[in-house]
């Protein structure tokens, strides 16, 4: 069950993340040393590329669910740990930190404010705080293509489907300014991350998606066998544009904000 639920995770979101946790970091720009959080830290593609990163630092990598922390996980870097733990409740110190990060969390979470607020918490004064979460609305290229698909064909089902995936509280580089700017942190900016990802084919694709998202995975399973096969054929249509089956290259932009502990 553990390995089948993090696998999951890989093929269908972990591609997108372990590319984004590259440039995210570029963005963070933490301290080469020291001691780092990633709250949130799923199957750890932003711990891990920071432990690369950052052979030096001491990193810790929290998530609620502990299906995602395999074994493989826990012992695939010298200078990381991982813990179970909530990110509005975090299992550490004041000041244990020089860095809390945080990537593809904040939209998830029923009280994203109490999240950031843990993070400052932990985290020592003038040490940074940073997060990115997807830019469901316009960024999301690939899980867009279906949705609009699913709207036209399952009409109400479909359009109410789209709405849940991109109503979220964080819509635009604005609101999350705002969100670190209200949690007290200083010297807050922000930025768009564009991700570009490949696909080998339909197939590929496909896979890609119906690990994409629990609510998608839900709406595609619940529907009406010629339902169904209509979505998928049209998708298919619209992933392939008029040319023949095989690769093709999309991509998604997530939304970054970062600030400064205040001293």
């Amino acid at each position: 069950m553990n390995a089948t639920i993090a696998d999951t995770y890989e093929i269908a979101m972990g591609r997108w993340s372990r590319r984004l946790s590259r440039s995210f970091l570029d963005y963070v720009a933490a301290p080469s040393c020291g001691s780092l959080v990633d709250v949130g830290c799923g199957t750890g593609s932003l711990t891990l590329a920071a432990a690369t990163r950052y052979p030096k630092a001491n990193i810790v990598g929290i998530d609620l669910m502990p299906d995602y922390l395999t074994e493989a996980l826990r012992s695939s870097a010298p200078n990381v740990r991982f813990e179970t733990g909530d990110a509005s409740a975090l299992p550490f110190a004041d000041d244990s930190f020089d860095t809390a990060f945080s990537q593809l969390l904040l939209n998830d979470l029923e009280g994203p404010a109490g999240a950031v607020g843990e993070m400052v918490r932990v985290t020592r004064a003038n040490g940074r705080i940073a997060a990115t979460v997807w830019d469901r609305v316009g960024g999301l290229t690939f899980i867009r293509l279906f949705l609009d698909v699913a709207a036209i064909v399952a009409g109400s089902d479909g359009e109410d489907l789209r709405t849940q995936v991109f109503d979220v509280p964080y819509q635009n580089e604005d609101a999350l300014f705002d969100l670190w700017s209200e949690a007290g942190l200083e010297e807050v900016d922000t930025t768009t991350i564009a991700v570009r990802m490949d696909f080998i084919d339909f197939d590929d694709y496909w896979q890609s998606l119906m690990g994409a998202h629990s609510l998608i995975r839900a709406f595609y399973a619940n529907q009406p066998a010629d339902i169904a096969h209509e979505i998928q054929q049209a998708t298919r249509r619209s992933y392939l544009g008029g040319k023949s089956d095989g690769r093709r290259s999309l991509v998604a932009s997530a939304l970054a904000v970062r600030g400064v502990v205040s001293a």
